[in-house]
């Protein structure tokens, strides 16, 4: 049965982005009423965290974002499994699937992404399913038996999380990549070439520069199923699993004066163009400042970020503006690999390249360089002080005097990484950011060498 309904706030999404919106209206105002509309039919949960319901690392339960007291405690209405279809945003109106309707003084849209779906002609005739949704692992896991032999579209980060726990279900996999590097978005091609490997140790059949054209049903006693590649192959398969990327789900906003490109246009404080109305989250484009580019900041911390932001805005509280990460960590089979910045460009333009290779262990080290800040950054099987590189391409440090000396490990390079983990990021010393961060050095430190390090320039 349809009913009206009044709130003052109204978020509709309940990942990461608008459980942390709700939680940060909640410091501020713990007594105006507060919806959570949860689309899905089962409680929030950590969508990063479903592949191990397939391996049966975890139980559902153990992956929810909040339990039931939390939202008792917190004064917080849901709505599960009732998700809103359309908005009204100069009336201030949604509309619910059941035909509910929510009025609203403040509201955050909070919705995420949707599974980008290949075009495969036959795919509607075979077992084919994304890695997105609780209900997602629920299809998967029956089918993974060992001998089965799963066909993977997308070699990207869901794509790596799927191929890892599949093989370790003992299941055969096949993956496919229309870039011809493994982990395109993240990888340049010396590290791609070091994580082909390392899947391939595993027993991963990997085909690059290619895509799936058609599948189809098979009869005799294999695999029931085919596909063609691109380039002529056929491989047989059981199911088919594709992790071709994410795109922002604008269904909701479909019709309405809401200004959108890749994603929902926000400001620093999360407000898209209409009065009243927040964007947090894998829905939201921004401003890349190291690529000079508006994209999609689909990652698990500026989701967090957005939606606090937006939460504090809305109750009214004035915070600091979304300045969102960079970075990327990951296991290959155990080869831990972190990225920070636009790792993926082979050749950066007008900038200073800094490469360490040691293809025995392997490890791998890549620094890039461009007006005098890190604008990018490889460890791989040696991940040592990543941390303060990404700190240091966060805050945009002038490095440009001592960058050879921080690659190269060299004395004056450490000493001023340990000084400038000790002072700045323990809070040791408050340096002003408005001071250049060598000069000040210098200054209170008395390290003159600092301006006479020569940089070198790599091609």
């Amino acid at each position: 049965m349809s009913k009206e309904l009044k709130t003052h706030y109204a978020i509709v999404g309940a990942g990461i982005a608008g459980i942390t919106a709700a939680e940060a209206i909640r410091e501020v105002d713990s007594k105006r009423e507060l919806l959570l509309i949860n689309g899905e039919k089962v409680a929030p949960y950590c969508r990063p965290l479903i592949i191990e319901l397939l391996k049966g690392e975890r139980a559902f339960d153990e992956v929810h974002l909040r339990g039931q007291n939390w939202f008792e405690e917190k004064n917080i209405s849901i709505i599960t499994g009732d998700p809103a279809v359309r908005l009204d945003a100069e009336r201030k109106r949604l509309l619910l699937e059941s035909g509910s309707t929510v009025e609203w003084k403040k509201l955050l849209i909070a919705v995420g992404s949707k599974p980008a779906m290949p075009r495969i002609n036959g795919i509607e005739d075979v077992p084919a399913f994304t890695l997105y949704r609780q209900d997602d692992i629920e299809h998967i896991k029956p089918r993974c038996k060992p001998g089965a032999k799963a066909l993977l579209i997308g070699i990207g980060l869901i794509g790596l999380q799927a191929m890892t726990s599949l093989r370790e279900l003992e299941v055969d996999v096949v993956a496919i990549e229309l870039k011809r590097k493994v982990l395109p978005l993240i990888l340049d091609e010396k590290a791609a070439k070091y994580a082909k490997q390392k899947l391939e140790q595993n027993g991963i059949e990997i085909h690059l520069g290619t895509s799936v054209k058609k599948v189809w049903s098979v009869n005799g006693t294999g695999h029931p199923y085919a596909a063609l590649t691109s380039g002529g192959d056929e491989i047989a398969f059981d199911f088919l699993v594709t992790t071709t990327g994410m795109k922002p789900d604008f269904s909701l906003i479909n019709g309405s004066t809401i200004e959108t490109n890749r994603g929902i246009k926000v400001s620093p404080d999360m407000q898209t163009s209409v009065s009243d109305v927040f964007a947090a989250g894998d829905v939201t484009q921004y401003p890349n400042w190291i690529e000079g580019r508006v994209e999609i900041h689909a990652h698990w911390v500026n989701a967090y970020r957005q939606g606090r932001i937006a939460g504090l805005r809305m109750a009214g509280k004035i915070s600091a503006p979304y300045d969102p990460v960079y970075i990327n960590s990951l296991n290959v089979f155990g080869l831990p690999i972190i990225t920070m910045g636009a790792s993926r460009i082979d050749k950066p333009k007008d900038a200073e390249v800094y490469v360490s290779n040691a293809p025995a262990r392997p490890a791998y080290r890549r620094f890039v360089v461009k007006g005098g800040r890190l604008v990018a950054a490889t460890f791989l099987n040696d991940t040592n002080r990543a941390g303060v590189f990404q700190y240091l391409m966060r805050e945009k440090v002038d490095i440009g005097n001592i960058a050879e000396a921080l690659f190269d490990q060299k004395l004056e390079g450490m000493e001023f990484l340990y000084k400038y983990h000790d002072e700045v990021i323990q809070g040791n010393v408050d340096w002003p950011a408005s001071m250049d961060l060598i000069d000040k050095y210098k200054k209170d430190h008395s390290h003159t060498r600092w301006g006479k390090v020569k940089k070198r320039k790599k091609s």
